[in-house]
Parts: structure tokens; sequence; C-alpha cells
């Protein structure tokens, strides 16, 4: 099976950059979130920063679109925001001092 990709989301968050001895403990279903289109709880953490990987739909949501309560639906995406912000502050720091 070839998994989906968004060179998109790459470019504009990234991948996620997670040493190989992290264990995530919770899966996103364990989490509350659920896939938007097919609504089932076969989701993974993507790839990309701020999205989860649906297997059903083959496809890489943005996070807060996972979530069915609003409230913690509008954290998450802030929280995803900031996240991107912070990172392009960073790259941009690094780039000036090289």
């Amino acid at each position: 099976m070839s998994y989906s990709k968004n060179a998109r989301a790459e470019q504009i968050v990234g991948k996620r950059n997670l040493p190989h001895a992290v264990v995530i403990l919770n899966s996103p279903a364990e989490e509350g979130y659920r896939c938007p289109v097919c609504r089932r709880k076969r989701l993974e953490w993507s790839e990309y920063n701020g999205f989860i990987w649906c297997s059903v739909c083959n496809r890489d949501y943005p996070s807060c679109l996972c979530m069915p309560d609003i409230d913690r639906a509008i954290n998450i995406y802030l929280s995803c925001v900031e996240e991107a912000m912070t990172s392009a502050d960073t790259n941009q720091q690094k780039e000036e001092v090289e």
C-alpha cells in the first residue's frame, strides 16, 4: 500500500522530528480523535506536525478537524499554529547565524 503524501503540509508544518527512543503511549483514538470523513477511529499520528493519518481514507488531516469537542479543537488548532510559528522563528534565527 502506498501512503498518502502531502508536500504542502511537509513544506509548511514539517515532518515530526521524534528521536528513535520516543514511545507514544496513546493513539489518536484514545485521545478522542475521529476521522472527519469516515468517522472511524483507525487513526495514527501523521508524519506531519499537527496532522493525523486515517488508515481507512489513507489521508492526513489537520488534527483539529479530527476532534469532535469544539473547544478542544480550537485549542488544538491554536497550539498547532503557535508551534509552527515558533518553529519558523527558530529556523529563521538559525539561517541568520549561518
